[in-house]
């Protein structure tokens, strides 16, 4: 089942408060218990979400940080987009000449980031699917992974199974000086003009802003992160 923005968004908007059992979710939107269940999946996967088991009866879903940023960027969005567009890539632009991790961090230390859950969350279906553990260990392990804060948590969530491979954090070359404001500026500004003459246009030609916001938002994220790989190999 492809992913459904719309609903992912509508679920997001009502764990904004309190969380909600599936059941619950499919009443206030009105979708298939198929399609909301879908896309939980994803935005487990995606951290946006967190599934919490209770003592007796469904489990719950709650709102994770990730998510309400989520949210938050998409009202800024629709909001003040231009300005939300110039932090975005801003904040793009720091991750791409500043590592993400102080030199010399101990692996053991090392927070977890988003890439780290998504490679362990698809670690443990494997281990399901191996049958190597059942749906509710499947379900422990989960929750102890979306509680782990640094790597060293992950020991409990693969006690017993094959720890996945996580990529290592990046270490400057010796003597490497990190560039300076007036980089950051000569990297983001161009973005943002551009950025902003395309929008100008495509609001024109009557296009949806949200949707295009979106689609600049992606293609800029993949230009900085394909950028970023490539001056981290030079």
């Amino acid at each position: 089942m492809e992913n459904d923005p719309a609903l992912e968004h509508a679920l997001l908007e009502h764990l904004r408060f309190a969380p909600l059992s599936r059941a619950e979710l499919v009443r206030r939107t009105g979708a298939s218990d198929g399609r909301v269940q879908a896309a939980l999946n994803d935005l487990i996967t995606g951290t946006f979400v967190a599934r919490r088991p209770q003592d007796s009866g469904p489990p719950d879903y709650e709102l994770t940080k990730a998510g309400a940023g989520r949210l938050k960027l998409m009202e800024d969005l629709v909001e003040s987009p231009l300005k939300t567009m110039a932090k975005v890539f801003g904040s793009m632009a720091v991750q791409v000449v500043r590592p993400p991790q102080p030199p010399g961090t101990p692996l053991e230390k090392l927070r977890l980031s988003d890439d780290d859950r998504s490679v362990c969350t698809t670690a443990l279906a494997d281990q399901f699917a191996a049958g190597r553990i059942d749906q509710p260990e499947l379900d422990r392990r989960t929750d102890l992974l979306y509680a782990a804060r640094i790597r060293s948590d992950l020991d409990p969530v693969f006690e017993g199974l094959p720890l996945p491979a996580l990529a290592a954090p990046y270490q400057p070359p010796p003597g490497t000086q990190p560039p300076n404001w007036a980089t950051i500026l000569w990297i983001a500004l161009p973005v943002v003009v551009v950025i902003a003459i395309i929008l100008g246009h495509a609001l024109t030609s009557g296009a949806s802003a949200v949707t295009v916001l979106l689609f600049l938002l992606l293609v800029g994220a993949k230009i900085a992160w394909t950028y970023r790989g490539r001056r981290f190999r030079e």
